[in-house]
C-alpha cells in the first residue's frame, strides 16, 4: 500500500472519478438549462443600475429600469 506506483495509482483513479462527475453534471445541467428563444426582458425586474445598462434598459434615478426608446 506504500509503494509509489500504488499511489500513483489511486491519484489517477481519483482525477478520472473527478473528471466523470464533472462531465456528467456538464451534461446534466446543460441539457436542463431553459432554451429561451424570447428576446424579452422584464425591465420591471430589474433592479440595479449595471444590469439595467448590461441589458440595454435606460434606468431613470428612480430605481427603476425602463426600454431604451429608440
Amino acid at each position: 500500500m506504500d509503494s509509489p506506483v500504488t499511489k500513483l495509482i489511486f491519484i489517477a483513479a481519483a482525477v478520472a472519478a473527478s473528471v466523470l462527475v464533472v462531465a456528467v453534471m456538464w451534461t446534466t445541467l446543460g441539457s436542463n438549462a431553459p432554451q429561451s428563444t424570447d428576446d424579452a426582458v422584464e425591465y420591471s425586474k430589474i433592479q440595479t443600475k449595471e444590469l439595467c445598462d448590461a441589458v440595454g434598459g435606460k434606468w431613470d434615478g428612480s430605481k427603476k429600469c425602463a426600454p431604451q426608446s429608440g
